[in-house]
Parts: C-alpha cells; structure tokens; sequence
C-alpha cells in the first residue's frame, strides 16, 4: 500500500505542475515559488490519495498487487477527472449548478489559481513598466519584433504569424505610445520570459528608442 501511495504522490504532483505550467506559460518555474502554487499542488495530492483509498477500500479493481498499481495509475492521472465529477446537474434561477464533488473542489482549485494569477499579474506590471518606461513603441517596435523572430530557435511558421499579427494589433490601434509600449512589453514577456525583457533594451539601445521629453509630456514640438 506505501508504494501505492507513493506513485500516487508523484504523478499527481506531475499533474499538478503541468496544469500550473500550462496556465502560467511565461515563467512556469518562477510560479512554483507561490506559496499559493504549492497549496494548489498539495490540494491536488490529497485529492488523488482519497481518490486512491476510495478504490483500494472498496476493492472497485480488487484486491491484488497488480489491481493497487492500477489504483494508483488512475488515482495519480485521473483523481482530476474522478474527483471532479458531476453527480448531477440542474438549473437555478437559469443557472447550471453541479452536484458532486466537483463543486467543492473546483472552489478551493479556482481561488487558488486567482491567487497565483494575482501574484503574477502583480509581478508583470511591475516588470513591464519598469523595462518599457520611456520607450518609444514607434522607433522601438519593428526592432523589436525583429529580434525575436531572429532569437528563437524553434518558432514555428504559426509561431511567427501569431506574433507579427499580435505586433500589428498593437501597432494600429487607437492606444497613445505609452499604452503600446507597454503592450509591447507584455508581448515580450508571453513568449521570452522575464530574463529577456529584462536584458532587451540596454542603456545604448535605450538612448535610440528613448521617447522625446516634450511628447512625454506632452507639449507642442
């Protein structure tokens, strides 16, 4: 029953960390430093593990050493499914509500997820502003765009089109520079990390692509 367990713990740990680093996709690892993402993980072992006890004491796939194995595989990889399964549906004031267990699971996994997602929203402002302050979006842009393209090894073709395409939103939109230029850093950020926003605009860089302290602040040329 220990090595049950065990391989219980580990794959849903794996489960767990793949769902964080599938939502959280600009700095998957620096998200597991949340104190809020290791509750979230922890939540989901426990879930497997009463998920696991509830196959093994009701002997659902015998009782065997073989049948644990195949209790903890499903209980690892599937406690998500099983768990958060819906007994029954039925409306409420036209609202669909679940009845299983579904319903109070989701609630602590959801606040845990808005938590970590608060976290890091917090964290990029900080960042963005920081590395995109004074940058202008009109002489910073295409270099930009043109540097990642070039940086990254395995973009795709899609991969390349998405960008160009998010670039061009950004570039005709109604937004004033400062708004671009921060919508530009968030670009950055989606698909090179915060190692690369930090180290992309250097103090020579910086000095061309400066916004001028008269449009900065708005006054007449």
């Amino acid at each position: 029953m220990t090595g049950a367990i065990l391989i219980t713990c580990v794959l849903s740990l794996v489960v767990a960390l793949a769902e964080l680093f599938s939502k959280f996709r600009d700095e998957p690892f620096l998200v597991i430093k949340n104190l809020a993402a290791w509750a979230y993980i922890f939540l989901n072992i426990m879930i497997a593990i009463i998920c696991l006890l509830i196959l093994t004491q009701t002997n659902l796939l015998g009782s065997k050493d073989l049948d644990l194995i195949h209790a903890a595989l499903l209980s690892g990889l599937g406690s998500a499914v099983i768990m958060r399964s819906k007994f029954l549906k039925i409306n409420i004031n036209d609202k669909e509500a679940a009845i299983g267990p579904e319903i109070i699971i989701n609630v602590f996994l959801e606040t845990l997820e808005k938590t970590i997602d608060r976290d890091r929203a917090l964290t990029r402002k900080q960042l963005v502003e920081k590395s995109m302050s004074g940058i202008d979006f009109n002489k910073a842009g295409e270099y930009v765009i043109t540097t990642i393209i070039a940086a990254r090894q395995l973009a795709s073709i899609e991969d390349t089109r998405k960008l160009m395409d998010e670039f061009i939103k950004i570039k005709e939109s109604s937004m004033d520079n400062f708004n671009k230029s921060n919508s530009l850093g968030y670009l950055i950020l989606d698909l090179m990390g915060e190692k690369f926003l930090k180290s992309f605009f250097n103090e020579e860089d910086k000095k061309q692509f400066l916004v001028l302290k008269s449009t900065a602040l708005g006054a007449c040329p």
